[in-house]
């Protein structure tokens, strides 16, 4: 906008966002550049302030304070208007100071180029933000660039008119969104050089909505090494608590007493639970005092009504200040005051300093009912609670212990990571090793996950306590599946289900993934109808989203893609029933990829962004591979390199993880080479999965990555291995047919078979493919075989076929953003010389320089060219064009004779010519 306002034309910019966004600090940096890069330009400036704001012109008078002052008049004039007048000013007078103000600009401009700052605006006087805009709204050919900062939330006395005219069209926005969790982390390494971890970040992002003030304001304020384990809150700044203090001090008892209690209720709490514990009967008139202080106010929706604080920290820094024996007795009139049972416990324990074992055996049931519907986060804080508050330190112990598990099975693995030291200083029990074995799987230890497990089992007693058994053997289910091991899955979970009766968690959530077990036998049909009878059996609570979870991975394995979309939409969400934030990252995870298959790509990169957050809070590596396979593959497909570079680096694994972690690890490397046409580096990650991820007569494997496998074999040109592969997988018994896989081995066996030199076999089974997919809805894939076909069919010479299903592939990949292939398939379809719509423009310097000298390129010599010329190696333009390297060097050879050059950098240059 500067560049633009030095050319000679009036600008405007308001900087928006809410208070703490960083408006200012955008506003300074801005100016610093003005004043020490941009030469030749004249700042003036003001900054709105609620106690001037009484003042009629004080922000007028800011700016012609500013101003150089020629005169003795002017100083004089400036001086007067510096005091402030009192009164409202008429419409004349407006206007009068309007004009003056515009003169001193347009005489300023004329020597160079002029920035009018104007930091919170929304806190102008009023006659002064008349003046503005009316100067704004009428300057026009001017070197004159107005800079604003606006929180529009907070523009109570903004006159409509000029509000309308900032937030207008008139005037550019700079809107300053939250910060990122990534974005927070390059900052906490440029102020304080502190490499922050995501679970850290995001916990930074949620504690201050992403608000730059409080955020910088934390790492400044707070030790370095808070920010390298995991925190369950972060405390007020120092700023926020002298806010409060200063609001509170002077606030009259009402507002103090309900801002106490709605500190102490810790949530959107109900204006008549703020009453009942505040003791307070009519709280509005406090209410309306704090929202004029800008502490806390009222928000009313559809739903209900609640008592909110305007910023984050404000609820702990004022919490931090009521006495100890006032805090307690607050706590105890809110156990009164709230309806959950598990809110009336909490209060209860904040209200209980010492051990209290009535209590505890209370939580300890509250945590059972908790567990028995799946809602374990619940569960968790109820043991917690009931642990500290135990008088015997063997139930102290075991209390502790299953608060621990609890916290695995809801999903919130960096906290339970924490205890893993606690846990590991108690007594050796079948307990300590089930919940040290859970936590080694959640957090993806094969190695060790599995020595505790068995152990575990070793150590417990089926005869004497079943239910402890039977939740031993459910994490060896778990276990199985992060393995992929279809008879390690089936015996465990037959083994749990047998031990508990229906109804029971580890009777449930084995059941939940007993049919995954018979789908990785071959044993579709089993496994089909294990989900029926397990859909019976599920209630209408947290325990059915494991259900629907399991139900959805065979659902969308057997092509039932839509079943499984609408299984994992119903899974992922976890506020409602008090599910597990660990079954619902299983499904948003499984959830993008679904809508990857179905072409939804926006609704994939979306979903990835929502579980991405949770996924980092979390600290649940068991399912960053999942997950982060599907973003790496959308992001390299679209061609955003940077970006698939970065989710391609965090879905890496170490060797030894769990199967269900490389495997899907490997498949995000894999794709994005492919997109980048590097098949030996597709290869290089493939190859290890022949035998990480078999498919036998009794081992059918999940992911399918075959046929990724095949294609990059033949494009390598190692034809034997393809063929060899291929066969021996197309011969592996099936109990039927699934529509997407034999799409996928046909698809396959065309493009091995054009290789071989046969084309009209190979399109035959091209055609197979497609057919296949006919009535399913899979538009990427049949992208995928389309282009395969149509690029098998131009080499083979069948230029008229490959140029309908290329236009095809084309249109598919189109509709879907899929920029890399739609790029791909423009570049085929000229090396057919076909395609009309892609012929190259008749003015092309290139071409014009040919028929100079009547020369004429082919349509393969004009594809090698483009691709050479970009900087293409002959075996990458080889790869890409599905050519033999002796060909593209053929070309090469007959182009470089054509156009009278010797080299490839007189290629470039003429290509460099015409671009």
């Amino acid at each position: 906008m500067l560049r633009t306002v030095r050319k000679g034309n009036v600008g405007a910019v308001v900087i928006t966002g809410p208070t703490g966004a960083g408006k200012t600090a955008v506003l300074e940096f801005f100016l610093e550049h003005c004043r020490t890069v941009a030469r030749g330009v004249r700042v003036l400036s003001a900054m709105g302030d609620e106690w001037e704001a009484q003042f009629p012109l004080a922000g007028y008078s800011q700016l012609m304070r500013t101003l150089p002052l020629r005169s003795a008049k002017d100083y004089d004039s400036g001086m007067a208007l510096s005091a402030g007048p009192v009164g409202a000013l008429t419409p004349d007078e407006v206007v009068n100071y309007a004009s003056t103000l515009s003169t001193h600009l347009e005489g300023l401009q004329s020597q160079g180029s002029v920035v009018v700052a104007v930091d919170d605006v929304h806190k102008l006087d009023v006659e002064s933000l008349r003046i503005l805009t009316f100067v704004m709204r009428r300057l026009h050919g001017k070197r004159i660039l107005f800079v604003l900062t606006l929180n529009p939330d907070d523009a109570l006395r903004v006159p409509a008119g000029a509000l309308d005219f900032l937030t207008g069209h008139q005037v550019a926005s700079i809107p300053l969104d939250p910060l990122t969790p990534q974005q927070v982390q390059d900052l906490a390494r440029r102020i304080r050089g502190v490499d922050l971890s995501a679970t850290a970040a995001h916990g930074l992002v949620q504690h201050t909505g992403g608000l730059a003030q409080p955020i910088v304001e934390l790492l400044h304020e707070l030790p370095v090494e808070t920010w390298q384990t995991w925190f369950p809150s972060l405390p007020p700044t120092s700023r926020v608590r002298a806010r409060v203090r200063s609001v509170l001090g002077a606030a009259t008892p009402g507002l103090v007493a309900v801002a106490e209690a709605a500190s102490v209720l810790g949530r959107a709490a109900s204006p008549a639970e703020v009453s009942q514990v505040s003791g307070v009967e009519s709280v509005m008139e406090p209410l309306d005092e704090g929202h004029r202080a800008g502490l806390l106010g009222l928000t009313v929706d559809q739903a209900r009504s609640a008592v909110v604080f305007f910023e984050p920290g404000t609820a702990e820094a004022i919490y931090e200040q009521i006495i100890p024996s006032r805090r307690i007795a607050l706590h105890r009139l809110a156990a009164e005051a709230v309806q959950p049972e598990g809110e009336r416990l909490g209060h209860r324990v904040s209200a209980t300093p010492g051990a209290d074992e009535g209590l505890a055996e209370e939580l300890e049931e509250f945590a059972r009912r908790q567990a028995l519907v799946g809602a374990w986060q619940d569960a968790s804080t109820a043991l917690f609670s009931a642990s500290r508050l135990s008088q015997d330190i063997r139930s102290r112990n075991d209390r502790l212990l299953r608060a621990v598990d609890a916290l695995v099975g809801s999903g919130n693995i960096a906290q339970a990571q924490m205890w893993t030291a606690a846990v590991d200083a108690l007594p050796s029990s079948p307990l300590r090793s089930s919940v040290l074995g859970y936590l080694s799987t959640a957090s993806g230890q094969n190695d060790s996950a599995q020595t505790q497990l068995e152990m575990a089992w070793r150590t417990s007693n089926p005869q004497r306590d079943p239910s402890a058994a039977a939740q031993v053997a459910q994490r060896l289910v778990l276990h199985g599946v992060a393995s992929w091991d279809g008879p390690m899955i089936t015996t465990w979970a037959e083994r749990a289900m047998e031990l508990t009766p229906p109804g029971t968690p580890a009777h449930i959530e084995s059941e939940a993934i007993y049919g995954l077990g018979l789908y990785a036998q071959g044993r579709l049909s089993e496994a089909e109808a294990s989900y029926h009878r397990a859909f019976e059996h599920a209630a209408e609570n947290a325990q059915k989203q494991r259900v629907q979870m399991g139900a959805g991975w065979l659902a969308l394995r057997l092509d039932n893609v839509e079943t499984a979309l609408v299984n994992f939409e119903s899974a992922a969400p976890t506020e409602y029933r008090g599910g597990s934030m660990r079954i619902s990252l299983w499904a948003e995870a499984w959830l993008a990829r679904t809508h990857l298959v179905l072409g939804n790509w926006d609704a994939a990169a979306a979903t990835v962004v929502r579980a991405s957050a949770r996924l980092e809070t979390s600290r649940m590596p068991l399912i960053r591979p999942l997950l982060y396979w599907t973003a790496a593959e959308l992001w390299s497909m679209r061609g955003d390199w940077e970006r698939a570079r970065y989710y391609v680096s965090q879905a890496a694994v170490q060797p030894g993880t769990y199967r269900a972690m490389q495997v899907p690890a490997s498949l995000a490397r894999a794709r994005f080479h492919e997109a980048r046409a590097d098949y030996e580096g597709a290869l290089a990650v493939l190859q290890p999965l022949t035998e990480l991820d078999p498919w036998t007569e009794n081992r059918v494997s999940f992911w399918p990555w075959q046929d990724t496998y095949v294609n990059a074999l033949v494009m390598t040109d190692q034809l034997d291995a393809a063929d060899s592969f291929l066969t021996a997988f197309e011969r592996v018994p099936r109990e039927r047919e699934v529509p997407s896989d034999m799409a996928r081995m046909a698809w396959a066996r065309g493009r091995l078979v054009a290789a071989q030199g046969d084309p009209d076999t190979a399109r035959g089974h091209f055609e197979a493919s497609l057919g296949y997919l006919r009535g399913l809805n899979r538009p990427y894939l049949r992208a995928r075989v389309s282009f395969a076909f149509g690029q098998s069919m131009r080499r083979a010479g069948k230029r008229r076929l490959a140029s309908t299903v290329l236009r095809a592939a084309r249109d598919l990949y189109d509709s879907l953003g899929a920029a890399t292939y739609v790029e791909r398939c423009d570049r085929e379809l000229k090396a057919t010389g076909l395609d009309v719509g892609n012929m190259p423009d008749p003015a092309d310097p290139v071409l014009t320089a040919l028929s100079d000298h009547h020369l004429q390129l082919t349509a393969q010599e004009r594809a090698v060219a483009e691709l050479v010329a970009g900087g293409a190696t002959n075996k990458e333009a080889a790869r890409a064009l599905f050519l033999a390297e002796k060909t593209v060097q053929y070309h090469l050879t007959r182009l470089y004779r054509k156009m009278g050059i010797r080299s490839r950098s007189e290629l470039a240059a003429a290509f460099r010519a015409r671009d």
